[in-house]
């Protein structure tokens, strides 16, 4: 079987979507599936030479946020009927109308992953982009997604919310979930890369906030909050490549809150060292307004350790029933107080949690299951 995965763009710094690619191709090797990436890249791009992606057809950058690319069209019409079907992953971009005008003229079946692109959040918090969607749903989008084989949901949370977002809504849906690949990560910690990095503060409890440094992703409800626990011996690590404004904005406040002591940001970390700093964090701590999936998430419960999320972040239920964490609302008040409960812990009750994180990683979120449920779908409904 050979699977064509069309993307708007493999740059890491995208978030989950490249990276659920990555892996998927791992197990389709061991499957012996062929698969290939589209993507609107320059072919010049080092992220798209990692070892770890299936062959990728890069046809260099589209224009704007719509990634308006022709080369794509005019790809798809030469290469499509090579391969089986189609994987979109992504809507509101040119590659998913490209992948629909092609594939539904040329009879390839296609399927789409909207990795969250659906959630009302989004309608609420961007009004004037909520009336251009408007207008594109009713031309495309909505044609898009009820032609496709299948609308793929990575969570029974993202299905639901997806329904809420715009009418008319008429997809062939499908929960396949999602998740990461358990690499049982050799830590070693005399070879600590977090130790040697972040010397400073590595004999502190450590709360690890890795991803996208964004609006959405609610820290500026975590540093209020983190204020209002007791900070002894305790740190607040931010990681993740950021928005220049909202950065901007998160370092007045820390000032405000005198929280400069106790706070450190850093730009994005990748191989050893973002393992080394997950395994050596405390707990985990994602408090978005708006989450369709979160693989640091997922990412860190394999690493056995606890996460504190939003009821906002779409496998919070999953995590709740697991006790592998803490859930309360996206707000301050919310956040404290999960921040207490994880700081009045006692080792015995962290130990207890802590094995409920990789028991929850293991039984919902392990890619191995996602991928093999995801290829015996397609073959199924060739």
């Amino acid at each position: 079987m050979k699977i064509l995965h069309i993307i708007s763009s493999c740059n890491p710094e995208g978030g989950g979507p490249i990276e659920g690619v990555k892996q998927f191709n791992y197990f389709y090797k061991k499957k012996s599936i062929h698969a290939e990436i589209l993507c609107s890249d320059s072919p010049n791009a080092k992220f798209i030479k990692d070892k770890r992606l299936p062959k990728v057809n890069a046809l260099g950058s589209g224009l704007l946020t719509y990634s308006y690319n022709p080369k794509l069209f005019k790809w798809l019409e030469k290469n499509i009927n090579k391969f089986d079907c189609i994987i979109v992953n992504g809507i509101w971009q040119y590659h998913a109308y490209a992948a629909w005008k092609i594939a539904t003229r040329n009879k390839i079946p296609y399927y789409i992953f909207t990795h969250g692109m659906l959630d009302p959040w989004f309608n609420h918090t961007y009004k004037i982009k909520y009336l251009k969607k408007i207008i594109y749903w009713l031309l495309f989008q909505y044609r898009i997604l009820r032609d496709a084989k299948n609308v793929f949901f990575t969570s029974t949370e993202e299905k639901i919310l997806a329904r809420k977002s715009f009418k008319p809504y008429h997809v062939k849906e499908k929960v396949i979930g999602y998740g990461t690949k358990n690499i049982r990560y050799n830590f070693n910690n005399k070879n600590n890369l977090f130790r040697k990095k972040f010397s400073k503060i590595s004999e502190k409890k450590i709360i690890l906030f890795l991803g996208r440094i964004a609006p959405k992703k609610g820290l500026e409800i975590l540093l209020p909050a983190f204020q209002n626990i007791n900070k002894d011996k305790v740190h607040l690590l931010i990681i993740g490549p950021y928005d220049i404004n909202y950065k901007k904005k998160l370092t007045t406040l820390v000032n405000k809150l005198n929280l400069k002591n106790f706070v450190t940001f850093e730009k994005a970390i990748y191989g050893k060292l973002k393992w080394d700093t997950i395994n050596s964090c405390n707990i985990f701590c994602l408090p978005s307004h708006q989450e369709n999936f979160g693989i640091s998430v997922v990412e860190s419960l394999m690493c056995k350790k606890p996460v504190l999320i939003t009821n906002k972040v779409n496998i919070w239920r999953e995590i709740k029933k697991a006790n592998a964490g803490f859930v309360n609302n996206d707000n301050i008040e919310g956040v404290t107080k999960n921040l207490k409960k994880w700081i009045n812990m006692n080792k015995n009750e962290y130990k207890k949690i802590s094995k409920n994180a990789y028991n929850c990683f293991e039984n919902n979120f392990n890619l191995e299951k996602t991928s093999y449920k995801l290829i015996n779908f397609i073959k199924a409904n060739k």
